[in-house]
Parts: structure tokens; C-alpha cells; sequence
């Protein structure tokens, strides 16, 4: 009972924030001060002012699993660029609970923040693209939808999952190739053979089929990431990571 007070001291570091192609990536810190290590330590909700948030989605946890004492955890939140002005201060919270000892205590974390000025660094370039995820029964589907202006070359060419669940993948898109442990990642690609027709999805396009099952029946939401193929310069290009909903890894 003595080291509650002590392990209850959870606080928020100074985040990571970039202002890259339009969006503001905020990466806060979640460092356990206290006395005691922390289970399941999630996040439900991530607000800066009164910005609208792209990722996570809402109604979900990110799951940031168990952390010892003085351990840090990391969640990446993302916000629209526009309206929120660099050099301005805006107020940052996080949302979850955790529990110590198998007692569960909500978490609220505030601090204020400030927004960088836009990058200018052609390396930051991000891929302009996103995951639409849609969960059915036992199925999670996912819908990769390209928001690149038409004449930029860049077409979504591989669709990354993490996972923390026992899955089975029930839908590959046609032109499709995918690889997985089951357990924790999938990872859809583009077949080599049609890397300049139908498999790629181009500019102001989108395409779905991509789908897997789970006998988890609850849902969380992960990081996935999307790659492009620059058919201009006939290599890879830009990614951009997106949350996605997933099977939920603590069972039903």
C-alpha cells in the first residue's frame, strides 16, 4: 500500500514534434516517476488545443504495454498543420490508465507545447497517404487510399501492419503479394511484376481487399506504415505511418 503514492507519479517528458508536409507528428514521452513498474499502460485520447486529430483513431487504445520504473513509453499523435501556428503554445494532453498492482488508476497528463516552423528539408518528405480501417465480426479490413497530387509519381506500393494478436490473412488484393508470422506484423507488397500497372495504387486513388481475421475480438489501435514506388525514378520512395485498428492482444 505505501508505494502507491510513489507509483502513481507519472509524467509527461518534453515531446517530439515535427511540422513535416502539412501535419504536425507529436511524439510524447510517458516516463514512469514513480515506485513501482506499470502493466498495460495505454493511451485513450490525445489532444492538443482544439486541433482536430488525424491518428490515433478514436475509440480505441494504443496499447504501450508494461514499464519500469524510470522506463519511458512513446505514442505518436497526428494533427493537421494548418491552424496551428509555429512559434504558438498550445495545450498537450494524454488520456489512458495503467495499473499497479493489479489496481487499475486512469491517467490525465498536461503540459504545453510549442509548434515548430514547417520543415524545409526535401529528406522529410512524407508520403501523403492513409489507412481507412473498417472491423466486421472476426475481420478487420483495411483500405489504402492515396491523397498525392496527380503528376507526383508516387504510387503506395507496400502496407505494413504491427501486431500483437494471432491472426489469419484472409484478403490479398489482386497484383498482391503478402508475408507474415501470424503473430506480429503483415506486410502486403506490391508483386514485382507489376510494379508499373494495375498492383500499385496511383495518385487520387485508393484500393481495398486488404483483410485478416483474429480470434481476438476486441480491437486496438498500432502504427502501420505505407510505402511508395517513385515510378519517375524507377526505386522506392517516401513512407508515412498511419494508425490502423488491429486485434486487440490481451484476448477477447
Amino acid at each position: 500500500m505505501a508505494i502507491w503514492p510513489s507509483a502513481m507519479q507519472v509524467v509527461l517528458g518534453l515531446p517530439v514534434i515535427e511540422n513535416v508536409s502539412g501535419k504536425l507528428i507529436v511524439t510524447p514521452e510517458i516516463i514512469n516517476a514513480g515506485g513501482a513498474p506499470i502493466r498495460r499502460l495505454m493511451c485513450h485520447d490525445i489532444t492538443l488545443g482544439c486541433a482536430r486529430r488525424l491518428g490515433p483513431p478514436h475509440g480505441y487504445p494504443v496499447v504501450l504495454g508494461d514499464v519500469e520504473r524510470s522506463g519511458v513509453a512513446r505514442v505518436t499523435a497526428v494533427f493537421p498543420g494548418i491552424g496551428l501556428l509555429p512559434g504558438a503554445q498550445y495545450l498537450l494532453t494524454v488520456r489512458g490508465s495503467y495499473i499497479v498492482d493489479e489496481i487499475s488508476f486512469p491517467l490525465a497528463l498536461t503540459r504545453y507545447v510549442q509548434v515548430p516552423a514547417p520543415s524545409s528539408s526535401a529528406e522529410q518528405r512524407l508520403l501523403r497517404a492513409r489507412v481507412a480501417s473498417a472491423v466486421c465480426t472476426d475481420f478487420w479490413n483495411y483500405e489504402l487510399v492515396n491523397e498525392e497530387e496527380a503528376g507526383s509519381g508516387l504510387d503506395i506500393a507496400s502496407f505494413t501492419l504491427s501486431l500483437a494478436a494471432p491472426i489469419t490473412v484472409t484478403g490479398i488484393p489482386l497484383g498482391w503479394t503478402m508475408e507474415t508470422d501470424s503473430v506480429s506484423f503483415v506486410r502486403w507488397s506490391v508483386l514485382p511484376q507489376d510494379q508499373g500497372t494495375s498492383g500499385r495504387i496511383g495518385p487520387g486513388r485508393s484500393l481495398s481487399g486488404f483483410q485478416l481475421m483474429s480470434p481476438h475480438t476486441r480491437s486496438e489501435a498500432t502504427l502501420s506504415t505505407l510505402g511508395a514506388w517513385d515510378h519517375v525514378t524507377g526505386r522506392a520512395g517516401p513512407a508515412v505511418q498511419d494508425y490502423a485498428v488491429v486485434p486487440y492482444r490481451y484476448g477477447m
